[in-house]
């Protein structure tokens, strides 16, 4: 039982180590997301979903032609 306990404190303590670097990466969006709200005072959380997803979108179809250009090789 005490081995049990100490390796549930042991994941704790990696998911709490890991708390800078995930607020490092979750920033960022953040941040887009407050100015594009600030900025836009008339757009609402659809449009900017809208956005972000349009812009992944074109990420990942630019990705996706790119494997099947280099695939074709």
């Amino acid at each position: 039982m005490y081995h049990k306990l100490n390796e549930e404190d042991t994941v704790i303590k990696k998911w709490n180590q890991a708390l800078i670097p995930k607020a490092i990466l979750l920033s960022p969006p953040i941040a887009f997301a407050l100015t594009f709200l600030k900025i836009n005072t008339d757009k609402s959380i659809l449009d900017l979903l809208g956005f972000v997803a349009m812009g992944g979108l074109l990420v990942f179809g630019g990705i996706f032609l790119n494997y099947l250009l280099s695939k074709g090789k």
